[in-house]
């Protein structure tokens, strides 16, 4: 009887250590990415604001795409770009896309539709009574897959001239990426951040 529960309880440690480790090796290791580009007048006669990089497993293999757009952008695409500036990640094989946008959480509204998502950036959001909700704002930190990815907004610049709400224009900014190892963030989707939610004028 006692040898039957010293196995039984060797089994169950064995298959706790082997679910926690492939909970653990879930998702690929990344390599630790940074880049940034400059926007001038972004929008300015309907072009768009285009930005994309891999981000790279250990073997330097290409894990991941982020992908960013406006509403300007028409190419053919699983995803309706819209907004300032939307950014999206996807899982990748190859060149192949193999997810939906991954920075979407997993909640009903923002599964709902391409465009609820802290990915999604609206040039009033980076001023004003937004600017007190960074992760909603200039600084947005996304949890997932063992990586933290952050898309910042840095050197906002506004124009003189007013758009059709009476508001400033957006004139400049400059958008930097920056991803690494987290082995803390195990979801297969970005995270909510924590804090308080921002009002409706912030978001979505």
């Amino acid at each position: 009887m006692k040898t039957t529960l010293k196995i039984g309880s060797l089994a169950l440690v064995l298959v706790s250590a082997a679910s926690l480790f492939a909970q653990v090796g879930k998702w690929p290791t990344i390599r630790p990415l940074e880049e940034k580009k400059v926007f001038i007048n972004p929008g300015q006669n309907n072009a768009d604001t285009s930005f994309a990089a891999f981000i790279k497993d250990s073997d330097g293999v290409p894990a991941y795409k982020l992908e960013c757009h406006n509403g300007n952008y028409e190419n053919e695409s699983e995803m309706n770009f819209s907004g300032d500036f939307q950014c999206a990640l996807f899982a990748v094989k190859r060149t192949t896309r193999t997810s939906g946008n991954l920075l979407a959480s997993d909640t009903k509204n923002e599964l709902s539709t391409d465009w609820w998502n802290r990915g999604r950036m609206r040039a009033s959001q980076l001023r004003g009574e937004c600017l007190k909700y960074p992760e909603y704002s200039t600084d947005r930190r996304f949890k997932l897959r063992g990586m933290l990815l952050t898309l910042r907004f840095a050197d906002v610049k506004w124009s003189p001239r007013k758009d059709q709400q009476g508001e400033p224009m957006l004139a400049g900014f400059t958008f930097l990426v920056k991803a690494v190892p987290d082995e803390s963030a195990q979801s297969s989707r970005a995270e909510l951040p924590a804090g308080p939610r921002p009002p409706s004028a912030c978001y979505p």
